[in-house]
């Protein structure tokens, strides 16, 4: 009897507590494609996500839930009036504000409070006002600390020794579209770009839903969809000079597999019901390593031309839409402007830009644990992201 009872107690816990990927059953994410800058500045599209720095960071009108669940929707924010002059501190609290813990209310664990009681304290006392704004360095949720720092800064000069700088960002090429960290075993969830300073020509930002990218690919390319959600690819990431050597590996399009545990014989499965919700896009061909099959050998007789055909095929597919303007928005951001992003579901990339003394393009940013970011979005479900 007693095993009975906890039986049903488990499922009634469980119609409660649904896996990150099934939170969109009742808050559905949103796809988004043909956007323009004007779109975002206009407010004519996603409304929803954007906001104001000081409305989120003092949660007025409740802007920290709106904000977590325009984030989980869309998988980006645009955010106005971000300070560029406090060290980083303002970008800290952003990232403090959109996960982690959802009890926000004391400055020695949280650094979205911190800051709010280092600002108030600037308000009140002369003498603390000189002082620069500090960042909470034991706090309990913020920015993840990566080879790049915590706060990170695409200008040289900006970056603390050891911090390493083996990463195309530093430089004033173009960058294709493409996702963070697709070297780590798990990418960050998510990526904080706030402009301080931008070239007077080039240098526009590129983002792309990589959610709705892969969702046309299912509808009108399903076999390249197949290959690109069941083929592992590899990544890595190499820093003589600091000693980092990283490898990740995972397919471009991770999606739930509903053949996962099925007994059913390989040949009874079609292959356009195997892939459930998409919950993951890993993307860089700048740090892509050479693909291998899956039972790959050194000999001639071992190379699989038709494994490598058909990765070509759908890679190619998979490339040319994300060259494709329906699926670009395309942006000019300007200082104290800032793009949130969710590494593990959209791409972003840029143009080439032309630097001088007088106009040199600089990003501060800093990257957020998935694991941060899925903790807040399940309060999100039970009604409210934040407890101040």
């Amino acid at each position: 009897l007693a095993l009975k009872q906890d039986k049903k107690v488990k499922r009634k816990l469980d119609t409660k507590i649904l896996p990150i990927h099934d939170i969109s059953k009742v808050i559905p994410r949103i796809p988004w494609s043909n956007l323009t800058e004007n779109d975002i500045r206009s407010f004519s599209q996603l409304h929803k996500t954007r906001f104001k720095f000081s409305d989120i960071v003092t949660n007025d009108d409740k802007s920290i839930d709106r904000a977590v669940k325009g984030l989980f929707q869309y998988g980006i924010l645009f955010v106005t009036s971000t300070p560029t002059e406090d060290g980083g501190a303002g970008v800290a609290a952003l990232a403090s504000a959109l996960s982690g813990p959802a009890h926000k209310s004391s400055p020695e664990t949280t650094l979205l409070a911190h800051y709010l009681h280092c600002k108030e304290k600037k308000k009140l006392d002369e003498t603390y006002d000189s002082k620069p704004l500090s960042i909470l360095e034991r706090g309990s949720d913020g920015p993840q600390r990566t080879m790049y720092g915590n706060i990170w800064s695409t200008n040289v000069s900006q970056m603390s020794g050891g911090q390493s700088v083996a990463d195309s960002a530093y430089g004033n090429d173009a960058l294709p579209l493409h996702t963070d960290f697709a070297y780590f075993r798990d990418p960050p969830g998510l990526q904080i770009f706030t402009m301080v300073s931008d070239s007077e020509t080039g240098g526009e930002s590129i983002f792309a839903d990589g959610l709705a990218v892969a969702e046309y690919m299912r509808s009108n390319h399903p076999k390249e969809f197949d290959i690109l959600c069941r083929t592992m690819r590899r990544y890595r990431s190499l820093d003589n000079e600091t000693g980092w050597h990283l490898e990740g590996t995972g397919p471009i399009i991770e999606a739930i597999d509903l053949w996962q545990n099925c007994r059913l014989p390989e040949s009874t499965k079609l292959k356009e019901s195997r892939w459930g919700a998409v919950v993951g896009i890993r993307h860089n061909d700048l740090d892509r390593m050479p693909d291998l099959p899956r039972h790959f050998d050194v000999s001639e007789e071992g190379f699989d031309a038709k494994f490598y055909n058909d990765l070509h095929r759908a890679h190619a597919v998979w490339n040319n839409l994300l060259s494709s303007d329906e699926f670009r928005l395309v942006i000019k951001l300007k200082p104290g402007e800032t793009m949130v992003v969710s590494n593990q579901r959209c791409l972003h990339g840029r143009y080439s830009f032309e630097t001088s003394t007088s106009s040199i393009r600089a990003i501060i940013g800093c990257y957020v644990s998935q694991d941060d970011l899925e903790s807040r979005f399940r309060w999100m479900m039970k009604g409210v992201c934040t407890f101040n």
